[in-house]
């Protein structure tokens, strides 16, 4: 995977998973946020936003972000698992959501407050059938991102 997001030195980053767990795969972005959990820090604030992100808005702000990042599960027509950042804009053209509103409205409103650049990262589900299971393919995705994050923020270190 490519790189998928460059903090400053010091930066501070927030990730808020997206998603229901009652959908199978959909629940990618929320299982990424549950992963993160513990790693919480000066440096990242973990929200698991499920299908309402938009009520975290204050927490979100109140971190004063120099990064936020939105994981989803998103179909882009990539295989089961596969990551890439996502326009939120071509989102909303989309049938399928499990949101109440559509995320390009979060990220407008979150970029607008916070002035921090808002990266949307997709997750390719396998299915997103009503009491399925995170597919093997998409919990390897998960890891990946989980992964990616963690070296970002190892990267930006303050020496």
């Amino acid at each position: 995977m490519d790189e998928l997001l460059t903090l400053d030195p010091g930066g501070r980053l927030v990730v808020v998973g997206v998603g229901s767990d009652l959908r199978g795969d959909d629940a990618a972005g929320v299982a990424v946020a549950r992963r993160l959990s513990d790693e919480e820090s000066d440096r990242l604030r973990v929200i698991e936003g499920g299908t309402a992100p938009e009520n975290y808005t204050s927490v979100v702000k109140a971190f004063e972000p120099d990064h936020v990042l939105l994981v989803d599960a998103v179909e882009f027509g990539g295989d089961p698992g596969d990551v890439k950042p996502v326009d939120p804009e071509a989102l909303a053209q989309t049938s399928f959501s499990s949101h109440a509103y559509p995320l390009s409205m979060l990220t407008d409103y979150l970029e607008r407050e916070t002035g921090a650049p808002i990266t949307l990262l997709g997750i390719q589900p396998a299915s997103i059938d009503e009491g399925e299971d995170l597919s093997p393919a998409v919990e390897s995705g998960i890891e990946r991102v989980v992964e990616e994050i963690a070296t970002a923020l190892a990267r930006s270190e303050p020496s």
